[in-house]
């Protein structure tokens, strides 16, 4: 009962959920990594990662970035674009800064490399030191602007900003900044408070946009509705990636993907491996086909290497107990 026969090369696996009616829903993912060459070729990694039910952070959870979200969750509007990497300075010579680009399909997004400084006080409160110049600096939102001032034990003189708490540039009161570091990653126009942190990877469900739109857990939700979503639960809260990061419509592989600044060598092209996922389920005697879509890309130049995470759903009314197996195959891509 409730049986994965996975005939791909990749790895797979599965889980239960409810959709916003309660209705049960027989969740799989398909993970599949690949190895990026020199010349831009893929080739199937010997080590396939494994597809997560929970999420992994950079430190400890909580208190730290996200590295990767949970896989194994309900159906995404689109596909979420990621990136984990390192931001290096162009031909290696050190730089007070510099842009790096991430273009993926229709998705494309710069953000400005800012070298090491510190927040200094002035006549008119504080600001960022002069940089220092930097050949790589890794790109996690710690590094970026945002934080959590918790100098006074009192909340209600405690400071957070909800788009990344983790990272440096808010407190209270501006003097508290001084000597602090301030952020290696900015947009290339607007200020840092109003355009917020800059990166590439991955927002925890705890921080804005996501956790707006959670839903409303309530009186009325939980006289009414629990344990089911709140009514105003908006399926956009799967997604993980940055706003300008996510596609219109879900990818389908075959995209063409340019780095630049995000490799040593300063430019990096290939395209997303392309890949069709068949799965056969059998279920209270009866045969059910269905079909997965894109649900995340994850590019890791450090390695380097592409991880693509294929998901598909079935809704199960009354039968979850009676489904037995689904048999998943890859067929060549049209």
């Amino acid at each position: 009962m409730w049986y994965l026969e996975n005939h791909t090369p990749y790895r797979a696996e599965s889980t239960w959920g409810r959709d916003q009616d309660g209705v049960h829903q027989w969740i799989v993912a398909v993970k599949a990594t690949h190895d990026i060459k020199a010349d831009g070729s893929l080739a199937l990694a010997e080590e396939q990662t494994e597809p997560l039910l929970v999420p992994q952070y950079v430190g400890e959870a909580g208190i730290s970035s996200l590295r990767y979200e949970a896989d194994l969750v309900a159906p995404k509007p689109t596909s979420d674009v990621l990136l984990n990497g390192t931001a290096y300075a162009p031909d290696g010579r050190p730089s007070r800064s510099f842009l790096v680009e991430l273009s993926v399909g229709p998705v494309r997004k710069q953000i400005k490399v800012v070298g090491d400084r510190e927040w200094i006080g002035g006549v008119f409160g504080c600001k960022p030191s002069t940089a220092e110049p930097v050949t790589h600096v890794p790109i996690i939102y710690e590094r970026a602007y945002g934080g959590f001032d918790q100098e006074d034990s009192n909340p209600k003189n405690q400071r957070l900003d909800p788009r990344n708490p983790v990272g440096t540039g808010v407190a209270v009161q501006t003097e508290r900044l001084v000597g602090r570091l301030a952020p290696n990653f900015e947009y290339p126009t607007g200020s840092l408070e109003r355009s917020g942190p800059a990166g590439f990877g991955a927002i925890d469900i705890s921080w804005s946009p996501r956790r707006e739109l959670h839903g409303t857990y309530d009186e009325a939700w939980n006289r009414d509705r629990r344990p089911l979503l709140p009514a105003d639960w908006n399926a956009r809260s799967l997604l993980c990636s940055p706003e300008d990061q996510r596609p219109d419509q879900h990818l389908r592989g075959g995209e063409p993907v340019e780095l630049i600044n995000l490799t040593p060598d300063g430019r990096l092209r290939f395209a997303l491996p392309k890949i069709y996922l068949t799965f056969t389920t059998l279920i209270d005697n009866r045969v059910e086909e269905h079909r997965s879509r894109l649900a995340t890309v994850i590019i890791e130049p450090d390695y380097p290497r592409v991880i693509t995470v294929w998901t598909t759903c079935l809704a199960c009314r009354n039968d979850g107990d009676y489904l037995e197996e689904t048999v998943i195959r890859e067929k060549p891509f049209i």
